[in-house]
């Protein structure tokens, strides 16, 4: 997310160039009724008369300095507020295409070309955020538009089918469209609290070691009835500085793309290891790939490659994953290559700051 760049509100300040000119002239105005003044090289007696024109003089001198001071003021200021507040309004509708070009070259930015500035970045944010709000309205309602269709077509299906074999197939695939609903819904809802910080870590050592183990063991059935080969590099009793529930689900999302996407007599790999400045853990597999357009994009909400539609997933995992390990303090990174599969590289430090 872009930053508005701060600056300190300031009053224009003066130059001494400008304090020179300002005096040169109002000497030349001071002189000039002397000068009308004058008489034979001595100045004349200072009449009434003299005196009513000498105040005419510089009434007529003072209103075009009015009109000067006026005329700069509504240039530089009147014109430039008017031309912001026309523009939130516009805002204030739902029209993030407004624009405010500042008055000045970046060299010679004012305060309202600050202004302007930051005001055109907040607008850029806020239209990405709308943008980005519609997409996730509309992927979600795609999202659970799918799995209730499938379930509405087996369920009346169910209604007309006497084979049993037949009946408990049909019942499987609606148990399994509802579980990838729970699971949408509990993603959604997890990566919203973690968004809006309404999910805070709590942060411990614990044994990454044995989680990353027990993890694994969860797909067991997978790699066996795929006959997928594992390697495995776990050190004992590693431990690392994090929530351990929230890290369950990162082991929990890449291990499951990584058996996801990976063919069968293929193989998953995994490897962990610690240094004095932190924790890497890597799970790598040699199944589709990705190519540049997905690798750009994969962690993006919602967001699936060209191949993920035929598995089962709803494009939150990555996005969540990516998420945590960031509130983790953490980077992750990916590599892949189409055809050649894909390792995602996990790093945490050894230490969270703010624990």
């Amino acid at each position: 997310m872009k930053k508005i760049k701060k600056h300190k509100i300031t009053f224009q300040k003066v130059s001494i160039k400008d304090l020179i000119a300002a005096y040169v002239i109002f000497l030349l105005f001071a002189t000039i009724p002397n000068i009308v003044l004058m008489h034979g090289g001595q100045l004349a007696l200072f009449t009434n008369s003299n005196f009513i024109w000498y105040l005419i003089y510089w009434f007529i001198v003072t209103l075009i300095f009015i009109g000067l001071i006026s005329y700069q003021k509504h240039v530089l200021f009147d014109q430039p507020v008017s031309q912001l507040n026309e523009a939130t309004r516009q805002v204030a509708q739902g029209d993030f295409s407004v624009y405010l070009e500042p008055g000045h070259a970046r060299e010679k930015y004012n305060d309202l070309d600050y202004v302007f500035e930051n005001f055109n970045l907040m607008i850029e944010e806020l239209g990405s955020t709308e943008t980005l709000k519609n997409d996730f309205i509309a992927n979600v309602s795609h999202e659970f538009k799918a799995p209730l269709a499938v379930i509405r077509s087996y369920a009346e299906a169910l209604k007309n089918e006497t084979d049993e074999e037949q009946r408990d197939m049909y019942t499987q695939i609606i148990v399994d469209e509802t579980d990838k609903m729970a699971t949408m819904v509990t993603n959604v809802l997890k990566l919203s609290k973690i968004e809006n910080q309404a999910l805070q870590p709590h942060i411990k050592k614990y044994n990454v070691s044995r989680q990353l183990v027990e993890t694994l063991l969860n797909f067991e059935k997978i790699w066996a009835s795929h006959n997928i080969s594992l390697d495995i590099n776990i050190p004992d009793d590693i431990e690392i500085a994090a929530d351990p529930e929230m890290m369950e689900l990162v082991w929990q999302n890449l291990l499951s793309n990584a058996f996801k996407f990976v063919p069968s007599g293929g193989q998953v790999t995994l490897r962990l290891q610690q240094n004095n400045e932190g924790t890497e853990i890597t799970v790598r597999d040699n199944g589709e790939g990705m190519d540049h357009n997905t690798l750009n994009r994969i962690f993006d909400k919602f967001y699936q490659g060209e191949t993920s539609h035929t598995n089962q997933g709803n494009g939150l995992g990555l996005s969540l994953v990516n998420r945590i390990v960031t509130l983790m303090q953490g980077s992750i990174s990916v590599e892949s290559k189409l055809g050649k599969g894909s390792a995602f590289t996990v790093w945490l430090p050894l230490h969270h700051l703010n624990n």
